[in-house]
Order: C-alpha cells, then sequence, then structure tokens
C-alpha cells in the first residue's frame, strides 16, 4: 500500500512530468494554461543558469532575468554510463579502444534519437549505436533506451597503457 508520507490513500502520478507536479494528498484538480503561482513551483523547480548562486542570486524575490528560468514541469533528458563503471581502473597493453555503454531517457515522453559520447573530458565528441529502441507512439516513449560506442583510444592515452602508467 502507499505510505501517507507519499500520498495515501491516492497520489496523482502523470508520466513525464517531474515530482513536484504529482502533488500528494489531492483536495482538488485544476487545469491551467498558466504556470502555477504556488511558492515551490515559483521559487524551487525552475530551471536557473549555472553561473547563478542561491545565496547571491535568488535570496531575494524575484531574481534578475527570471525569464530566462522557466518552470521544470518535463524531466529534462538523462543519461547514465553503465560500462566502464565508476573509478574503474582501465587499460592493459594492447589496448587500442574502450566501449562506452550506458542507458539514456527522456521526460514529458520525448524519443531519444541519439547519444553523444566523449572520452577527452567533452573536447571531442562522436555518437553512439542504439540498441534496440522500442517504438511506442509519439510523445510515449518512456523506456531506456541502451547506447554503446566503442571509442578508438587517442595515442598518448595508449602510450601510457603501455608504458604502464
Amino acid at each position: 500500500p502507499l505510505p501517507r508520507d507519499h500520498g495515501f490513500p491516492v497520489r496523482a502520478i502523470v508520466p513525464g512530468y517531474t515530482g513536484n507536479c504529482q502533488c500528494k494528498w489531492l483536495r482538488k484538480v485544476i487545469i491551467s494554461d498558466k504556470e502555477s503561482t504556488k511558492p515551490w513551483q515559483q521559487k524551487s523547480y525552475r530551471g536557473f543558469a549555472p553561473d547563478i548562486s542561491f545565496e547571491k542570486d535568488l535570496s531575494h524575490w524575484p531574481p534578475p532575468r527570471l525569464d530566462q528560468a522557466p518552470i521544470v514541469y518535463h524531466m529534462p533528458v538523462q543519461s547514465l554510463v553503465c560500462n566502464p563503471s565508476q573509478n574503474s581502473l582501465l587499460g592493459m597493453k594492447g589496448s587500442t579502444d574502450i566501449e562506452v555503454k550506458g542507458v539514456a531517457w527522456s521526460g514529458g515522453g520525448r524519443k531519444i534519437e541519439r547519444v553523444d559520447v566523449s572520452i577527452d573530458g567533452g573536447k571531442t565528441w562522436t555518437a553512439a549505436e542504439l540498441y534496440k529502441p522500442i517504438e511506442q507512439r509519439r510523445n510515449r516513449h518512456w523506456a531506456w533506451t541502451q547506447f554503446s560506442k566503442t571509442i578508438p583510444l587517442p595515442e598518448d592515452v595508449r602510450k601510457k597503457i603501455h608504458e604502464g602508467e
């Protein structure tokens, strides 16, 4: 059963929307074409730019450039690299490439069209292969999309591996 702190006896869940839009303990439902005026939606669930800090910019309301910080309704595209695993040591003598594998998913039911991967901290990117993406109706792509890519190791990395570094 659904625990009380998660909305017992019932909770409205809308696939593809963020958890802050899936309210607990409903008394009524209002459908609107305007964004929410509730404090949590107005202040806490916005997509601010990376250079905006809470202490400096958000301690006084409204902050500058609020028009550039839309309320987050849909989950953004997410991905997770499963192989190689975090903090794993890579390489053995003779290694010439590395295989990157993972999963990607999106909010709002949007289909994953492409996943780009990098092994040099984002200096260069290459498109991964998508593994059997599940075909679903438009805007109903709720499943993970698996991806993989074998990437040649740069010469300097191969040299370090050969030397045992």
